[in-house]
Order: structure tokens, then sequence, then C-alpha cells
């Protein structure tokens, strides 16, 4: 199964959004599926905030789910990402099974 990572990033200290994400990408590996990361969506993170949703959105549409980290509810990004995921019926989890991001 792939499955999008949808976090907080906008006004975090991006090391530490990097080490959250890529702490949920090895638990999602380990579980044996294949993690999604926006970090690594081949933007500059320095892009506008609306490219990288842009970009982030290509990659969603094309997984099967999406788990939500910590403090998704109060990111706009991560609201407009799980809408998505609602609109093309992902399975959507704050965890998913054996994953504890």
């Amino acid at each position: 199964m792939k499955i999008y990572i949808s976090g907080p990033i906008t006004g975090r200290v991006i090391e530490e959004a990097t080490e959250e994400f890529a702490r949920a990408e090895e638990a999602i590996r380990a579980a044996g599926h294949e993690p999604v990361n926006p970090l690594k969506n081949g933007l500059d993170p320095a892009a506008e905030w609306i490219d990288h949703m842009e970009a982030d959105l290509w990659l969603l549409q094309d997984c099967d789910a999406i788990v939500m980290l910590p403090g998704w509810e109060s990111s706009n990004g991560c609201r407009i990402e799980v809408s998505v995921a609602a609109l093309l019926r992902l399975l959507i989890a704050p965890r998913i099974e054996g994953i504890n991001c």
C-alpha cells in the first residue's frame, strides 16, 4: 500500500519537520508499505506554498492511504490533503495498524 504522510510543515523549524517525516517513513516502510513523503516532492523547500500544495496533491492522488501526523488539524495544507483524500476515497487514518508514526 502506498501511504502519503500528511503533517504540519509551515511555520515549523524545517529540520524538526524533516525528522518527524523521516520517522514516519521508516515506520511505514517497516510495516511493509511504501511511504510517500511530501518533503521529497522535487521542489526547492523555498518554493511558494501553493506550488508545494500542487506537487503534494499530485503525489497524494497516486496513493492508497493517508496517515495524519500530530498537529495536522491546525494545518491548512493538511486539511486540504485530508479533504482531497476523502474525495479520492483513500483510507484516512490518524494511525494505520502496525504503523506507529
